[in-house]
């Protein structure tokens, strides 16, 4: 069983969260869903949408083809008519020759709630399109709401009536399964890097990271964690880099344009040998670009963010599950080699939900090198053969944290001998990070075969759909980028290559050229849409026959 059903409106329709109660109402009978939010920059009024996908198998995107429209706006429909077999307009607000009629804003009324509550009424329907007890709904509002679920209770009872009474079923739906958790790729995210330690998350707002923001302050006393919102990105990241001197595990969090602003915080944290985890959620650009809309153009501003050379980590998941695993890698990885590491998430994966089975034992909480001796003798950039010195924290040691070259105890120098040790015991921790990348999963690889597609970031789960459908294909998803593991990428027998990206110059490809001598052919997309597998398979035909 695999389909697909909408609903869209104007912002202020309560669309998106109308998308995620219906996900979460699918999960409780143990299928595997996959919601994608398209919304514009707007407060109110404009085009917003929830495509709500669900299967009894896994899947890894969204898709545009389905049952059903929930139409709450009429100017809404002719953008999504031609994808769903049947609309259902709100017929107390307009009509629709075309559709069948649910009177949901009169049931708000008759409730006497808010008219945005008119789209439990429009859920309650859909329970009995899908022959869902409307019961496992009305929990779902409880679980959310407590006592103030009342009313979306109600309406939702009334729409499951009328629709029972004037509406035609599209299919039977039977519980599969047990219940399955749905958390977007930040939610993930942020709980990762909280298994691995994270106690202060800094954050200025800006769509697509924000959501996180927004998440971490809902459950920060849960977490038994900080978040602050400073006045903009510059003092998110040093604040940030303060409270990681001071032995608290951080991470930042932003998009391309924020994490512009935050160069000179990001050098400072490689000088300093400061561990610090910036989360840059990619979006379409450059400048304010697409805000609310998709993008894979950030990947080479990150490996060479910042002014001067300095080790940094850099790696990109391709699911919910890899952005939870990845975010606490990253975040030991950060401290293990006392460096700046970036989570480079995109639109597509942080603001997408989707059924997730994590396992909590996959991250812990790795311990970073102390120091172990007295305070007066502690060098804090001890030259060491690794480049990592012992860390120790005030008020147990008097230490310096400074942006100038420096000798081993911090105090600032312009001496060539000096300066020339201390460059090359950074840059030495290189070595260190490519041994221990090597350790792990730097690359993902799903399928068989020599024509092999390589992908990073969301465009990966489209891309997999895709291999699979047409058969003997071999998928990599690159996950981390600096280091680059050409190491791995030696390994494979290719016959030939292709490359699936969300940017204009193929910048997955040219590294696939720099660093392991691959010529990939581009399947790109930049006009601010995530690629969905049926759009990808007439592409890879093309190239592979």
């Amino acid at each position: 069983m695999d389909f697909t059903f909408r609903i869209s409106g104007m912002a202020g329709d309560g669309v998106k969260g109308a998308g995620l109660v219906a996900a979460k109402l699918f999960a409780r009978l143990g299928y595997h869903v996959f919601v994608h939010v398209e919304y514009q920059s707007l407060i109110r009024g404009g085009h917003n949408a929830a495509i709500v996908r669900v299967s009894s198998e896994k899947i890894r995107c969204h898709e545009q083809k389905g049952d059903l429209l929930i139409a709450l706006q009429d100017y809404i429909i002719p953008l999504h008519r031609e994808y769903v077999r049947r609309v259902i307009f709100d017929s107390s607000k307009f009509s629709y020759a075309d559709g069948e009629g649910l009177p949901m804003s009169e049931f708000a009324k008759q409730a006497k709630a808010p008219p945005v509550f008119r789209n439990a009424s429009a859920l309650g329907a859909l329970c009995y399109l899908y022959g869902i007890d409307v019961e496992i709904l009305n929990q779902i509002y409880r679980d959310a709401y407590g006592e103030k679920a009342e009313k979306d209770v109600i309406l939702a009872e009334m729409g499951y009536r009328y629709a029972s009474e004037n509406l035609e079923r599209i299919r039977e739906v039977k519980k599969v399964g047990e219940a399955k958790p749905v958390l977007d790729g930040n939610q993930a995210a942020g709980l990762g890097a909280v298994r691995a330690g994270l106690r202060n998350y800094y954050a200025y707002p800006m769509t697509p990271s924000s959501s996180l923001l927004h998440f971490l302050v809902s459950m920060k006393n849960e977490l038994g964690m900080t978040v602050v919102q400073p006045e903009n990105e510059i003092a998110a990241a040093v604040m940030a880099i303060g409270s990681a001197f001071a032995g608290a595990r951080v991470m930042v969090g932003t998009s391309g344009g924020g994490f512009a602003l935050m160069q000179e915080a990001f050098s400072l944290a490689g000088m300093a040998e400061v561990p610090v985890l910036f989360l840059e959620s990619q979006r379409g650009g450059p400048s304010t670009g697409l805000p609310t809309w998709h993008g894979q153009e950030d990947l080479r501003f990150v490996l060479h963010a910042g002014h001067g050379e300095f080790p940094r980590i850099v790696a990109s998941p391709g699911d919910v599950e890899d952005a939870f695993c990845l975010a606490g890698e990253l975040l030991n990885l950060a401290w293990k080699f006392q460096t700046p590491a970036v989570l480079l998430m995109d639109r597509y994966l942080s603001e997408s939900a989707a059924t997730a089975e994590i396992d909590l034992e996959n991250v812990k909480e790795e311990p970073p090198l102390l120091y172990q001796g007295s305070a007066e003798n502690y060098k804090r950039y001890l030259i060491t053969d690794s480049g990592v010195s012992p860390l120790a924290f005030p008020p147990e040691v008097v230490l310096k944290a400074t942006g100038n070259e420096h000798d081993e105890r911090g105090f600032t120098t312009d001496d060539a001998e000096v300066s020339a040790a201390m460059y090359k015991k950074r840059m030495r921790k290189m070595q260190g990070i490519v041994e221990e990348v090597k350790q792990r999963q730097a690359v993902r690889i799903f399928g068989e075969g020599k024509d092999v597609v390589f992908t990073w970031g969301s465009s990966t789960g489209a891309t997999i759909e895709a291999a699979q459908k047409l058969g003997g294909i071999k998928v990599v998803q690159v996950r981390y980028l600096s280091p680059f593991p050409a190491w791995e990428i030696e390994k494979l027998d290719i016959k030939r290559a292709v490359c699936v990206e969300c940017n204009y110059t193929g910048q997955l490809g040219s590294l696939l050229k720099e660093h392991a001598c691959i010529e990939a052919e581009l399947i790109a997309r930049w006009d601010g849409r995530p690629f969905v597998a049926s759009e990808i398979v007439p592409k890879l035909r093309e190239v592979f026959g």
